[in-house]
């Protein structure tokens, strides 16, 4: 399953990066985003910046794959940083522990008139045989759930 999401920030470039990778910010987010248990570690000098998150998060998948995915996951992710033209781009890596899917894309923040847009787009797959495309499209809808909240949070920061 393929994911695109991209809206525009009423902001610069630059407080967008600090919004996506200063340490308060992120914490700031998480509290919001919703989850327990949220670990942030952050390494690096702006614009080379790799953020690890972790968290538990509570799911209500489907009944056809309920024996595959909790109710209660725990959700990690990476966010390598750098600079990208005159923006700034992230590969991102998401684990799922237990979970047979893979989700991994990039996040984007690129200048545009009147701020600059953010940008997200992921590739979800699972190798399950016959239940692997429901998975995917149940892990690929909770991450675009999840990508218009922190956009919403986001957008009340900047």
């Amino acid at each position: 399953m393929k994911i695109h999401v991209k809206h525009s920030l009423k902001t610069d470039v630059a407080s967008a990066l600090k919004l996506c990778t200063e340490l308060g910010n992120q914490e700031a987010i998480y509290a919001r985003l919703g989850g327990s248990d949220v670990e942030i570690k952050r390494e690096g000098r702006s614009p080379k910046v790799r953020l690890r998150i972790s968290r538990k998060e509570a799911v209500n998948p489907p009944a056809a794959i309920r024996r595959l995915v909790p109710s209660t996951n725990h959700v990690s992710h990476t966010e390598a940083w750098s600079a990208d033209g005159e923006g700034y781009c992230a590969d991102i890596a998401i684990e799922i522990k237990g979970v047979p899917v893979k989700i991994v894309g990039t996040k984007s923040l690129q200048p545009e008139r009147g701020g600059c847009s953010v940008e997200w787009k992921f590739d979800v797959t699972s190798s399950i045989p016959l239940l692997g495309g429901v998975i995917a499209s149940f892990a690929g809808g909770e991450v675009e759930q999840k990508l218009e909240k922190e956009f919403t949070i986001l957008k009340s920061m900047a």
